[in-house]
């Protein structure tokens, strides 16, 4: 199959799979919810409803940041703690929820069913879990190869160097070729996944050396299909920054009755667009596994 075929039947059993999406979607967003919720009961208990309340909709004040973070001592490195082993938890979280996405994808056309979405988490989750390992192993290792090898290797070798430009443009490429590694360890993990699902009874580590063999003999292909979904996920990112810039968000609120309700409504817009923009981007991580699925199955 040539790749815009695979990702043209992709996308079509990404629009099929729209369930599947708001389900992945919905499990992230409570898991966000529940990273969100401390924080914001810390600010509404130290602020109650006065007019500062008001003010935050619009911005955040860095004098009423500082006076926050010295009459809360210790709120602040409990709220980042939080984050990071929520964010530490999101990680196998989405690794096993894309054996539920995969194994939609494998009925074909049958309707979704939430109870065998969840099904299909369990029965392919630990196989996902490993794989998983197998996976930030690696990223570990580009990361350690390029940005504590060669780039700090740099920094020990230009301390004396006269020229800054030279330096940033050394650092700059070295960062970039990281980012190409990590993307291809990523490409080997999403062949990876749909390998072990597609499958069954394969292990991670057979799923994992299979995925690096097909992506070396089908390189360019293989590619293609990955990149263009992430791609335009990524896009989605861009287009929110040009349209909804940080400029209009952060501007002050008006004086008056209707700025009782603009900056209520401001908010709750920018929530709407912030999610419908992180809806899209599950979209097209779908659609890539999808299409992904569609060229991996009938190039075997």
């Amino acid at each position: 199959m040539k790749a815009t075929a695979a990702l043209k039947e992709g996308f079509g059993m990404a629009r099929r799979g729209r369930p599947a999406i708001w389900a992945l979607f919905l499990v992230n967003l409570g898991v966000a919810a529940v990273a969100a919720l401390p924080i914001y009961r810390g600010i509404l208990q130290f602020t109650g409803h006065s007019l500062m309340s008001r003010q935050l909709a619009s911005g955040l004040p860095v004098d009423w940041f500082i006076d926050f973070s010295r009459n809360s001592p210790g709120s602040l490195d409990r709220y980042a703690a939080l984050i990071a082993v929520l964010g530490i938890l999101s990680i196998p979280l989405n690794a096993v929820l894309a054996g539920g996405v995969l194994g939609h994808l494998r009925q074909g056309g049958a309707p979704f069913s939430l109870a065998v979405f969840f099904q299909d988490t369990g029965r392919y989750g630990w196989r996902l879990i490993r794989l998983m390992f197998i996976g930030l192993v690696g990223y570990w290792i580009v990361f350690c190869a390029f940005k504590k090898g060669l780039d700090s290797h740099i920094m020990d070798a230009s301390y004396d160097w006269q020229s800054d430009r030279t330096v940033f443009a050394l650092r700059l490429a070295i960062n970039l070729v990281m980012i190409l590694g990590l993307c291809l360890v990523n490409l080997v993990m999403d062949y990876a996944r749909v390998r072990l699902v597609l499958e069954d009874g394969t292990s991670a580590v057979e799923a994992f050396l299979a995925s690096c063999g097909f992506a070396y003999r089908r390189f360019r292909k293989a590619t293609m299909v990955y990149a263009l979904p992430a791609l335009a996920g990524a896009a989605l990112l861009g287009l929110y920054w040009l349209l909804i810039p940080w400029a209009l968000i952060n501007s002050p609120g008006e004086v008056g009755a209707m700025g009782n309700f603009r900056a209520p409504l401001t908010v709750a817009l920018l929530f709407l667009i912030q999610q419908a923009v992180m809806f899209g981007r599950y979209w097209f991580r779908v659609a890539g596994w999808a299409s992904e699925w569609a060229y991996y199955s009938t190039s075997q």
